[in-house]
């Protein structure tokens, strides 16, 4: 992913390598996490970083609404 913020630095945020088994829901995902935690209070980088893994985690199972994790599958 490439962020281009206010202050004009592109930043590059390689995605997660893992096995894809199905990609439904996974931009959901991601948008959903990103969103999250910047209503959170956490930095874009941050931010990113947590709507990666929870993205690369959903394409590793089947289904739409069953391969989004949960918040405990993604704090390890």
């Amino acid at each position: 992913m490439l962020a281009l913020p206010a202050d004009g630095a592109a930043r590059h945020y390689p995605a997660p390598v893992v096995q894809a088994i199905d990609t439904t829901a996974a931009g959901d995902t991601f948008i959903g996490g990103f969103a999250a935690r910047l209503a959170a209070g956490e930095d874009v980088d941050t931010a990113i970083r947590f709507a990666q893994r929870a993205a690369a985690l959903s394409v590793t199972r089947a289904g739409a609404q069953p391969s989004i994790p949960t918040l405990a599958e993604l704090a390890g």
